[in-house]
Formats: structure tokens, sequence, C-alpha cells
């Protein structure tokens, strides 16, 4: 374990330069009376994805779900979506689990702040994926490392197929073991403690309630079908809580020109002592 330990830091020590590298300066974050407005996306037909050397398809770039799409946006100047109507409050209804882990999962969501993110924990994987933060991802030789914009966290992937350590620690973002299928990358990911959320597959879902237990495997499925769009395909099987697996898939796009911000979890944090359990069915 100590000569796991020993290389992952040293392995981490080369992520804090590959983020700089990579990642745009974090701005400053002070008042600004001037409106954002987004890059622009690419637009018109898109090319074939680019190649490296041995012939995989190169997944680098900074790559968004959402973007402008997330509820109102003033840049945008558009109204959010009206939601769709649905039989149940409950977002873990959605998701297969077992009936005791259902009502647990509910109570949670009714208990209004159990979520990880309102006590300032991390996000954790998947969660991590999706939504209107980028993540910037950089594709070397038997690697491929994930910068999230949120939590301001990193993931570095083996890609030429080693097997998972036999020591795992516990941890939020699970160890991830990566090999090629064709066009794809198909990540495993294992060794996850029981603190984090799953969101509710569409979305980081916060306040969802749904859970999930240390026995989470995860299975990511990343494919770049064309220059300026990612596929993340993401299955979450947890036989202590599901009655079997279940997928859902982040399209995200192209976003050459976005920059990488700081975000510190409940940096100013000022809501988590006024919220209540919800009321009412």
């Amino acid at each position: 374990m100590k000569r796991y330990f020993l290389r992952k830091c040293a392995t981490a020590a080369s992520v804090v330069v590959v983020w700089n590298l990579a990642s745009s300066p974090a701005a400053a974050q002070t008042k600004n009376t001037k409106q954002y407005a987004p890059p622009a996306l690419p637009s018109g037909p898109s090319k074939p994805a680019p190649r490296t050397a041995d012939g995989h398809p190169d997944l680098s770039g900074m790559w968004i779900e959402k973007y402008g799409e997330l509820g109102e946006d003033l840049a945008f100047r558009k109204p959010a979506p009206a939601k769709t109507p649905t039989a149940t409050k409950y977002p873990s209804d959605a998701l297969p689990y077992q009936p005791w882990a259902a009502k647990k999962a509910r109570e949670l969501f009714d208990a209004a702040n159990t979520d990880p993110l309102l006590h300032c924990l991390p996000y954790g994987e998947p969660r991590i994926w999706g939504g209107p933060h980028p993540a910037k991802l950089v594709q070397i030789p038997g690697e491929l490392i994930v910068l999230y914009e949120r939590d301001t966290t990193y993931r570095i992937i083996p890609t030429d197929g080693s097997p998972h350590p036999q020591d795992l620690d516990p941890s939020w973002m699970g160890d991830s073991a990566g090999h090629w299928e064709g066009d794809t990358l198909v990540v495993d990911v294992i060794g996850f403690n029981d603190k984090s959320w799953l969101g509710s597959g569409r979305n980081a879902g916060e306040g969802s309630g749904t859970f999930h237990s240390d026995a989470l495997h995860v299975i990511e499925r990343i494919a770049r079908p064309d220059f300026d769009h990612l596929s993340v395909q993401i299955t979450n099987d947890d036989p202590k809580v599901f009655t079997k697996p279940w997928t859902s898939t982040w399209n995200m796009k192209l976003v050459p020109n976005e920059r990488m911000y700081e975000d510190v979890t409940c940096s100013n944090e000022k809501d988590l002592s006024h919220v209540v359990p919800a009321t009412g069915k």
C-alpha cells in the first residue's frame, strides 16, 4: 500500500503541471458589471474526430453538457424550459432501487438537508460529470487525465488495460482502469466509499436522495463520434441497493474557447442553516 501511495503522490504531482498547462488561468472572482457572454460553439458540419499516433480517437479537449441550457441563462436570454409533469416528486423513483433502498432514498429527499453537497463534501464519481461545468480531457500515451471544474478535481485513468490495485482504499472518486474497445474507451471504476450520491441520471440532482453503497461499480464508455462531440455513457451497478444496473449518457460539446474556473465547495455558503425538511406529498 505504501508503494502504491507513493506512486499516486508522484502522479498527482505531475497532474499539477498538466493542469497548469492545459487549463486557462483562473480568473479572480470579483464583482463585474459586464454581462457574461459565453464563447460561441462550433457551427456547421463537424469534422472527423482526430486520432493519436496509435490510431485511437483523441479525446482531448474542453467538453461541456448543457452549455447555456440549465435554467434561465441571462447570457442566452431564453427562459427555462417547462418541466414535464411526473407522477412522483421523488427523483429516486426513476432508478431501480430495491424496496428498502427506495424507502431510504425517499426519506433522504424529504429530509432536505442530507445531500453531501450541502455539507461541503465532494460530488464524487460519477456525479462529477455533466451539467454546466466543463471537463478538460488530456490524452497522452497510456493515460487519460480528466480535469473537472466541479470541485477543482481530477482523475488519472490508465488506458493500457492495467488492472486495479489489490489494496484500494475507499474513496469519493474510486479507482479507474481503462482499455480500448475499438474507438471507445471503456473505464472500469471500483473502490468507492458510500458517502457520495449519484444524482438522478440526467443531472446532478441536488437533494435527490440517490445514495449508493460501497459496492458501487461504474462502467464508463467514452467515445468521440466526431470533432465537436463527446459521448460519456455511464452504467451504475450496485447489488446492495439496486435490482439491476442502470445507464445514463452525457452528450457533451467541444468548447475550445471556454475557460476553467476554480470551484470551491461551499465557498461563502449561507444556505444550509435555512434548509428545512420538505412538507407534503
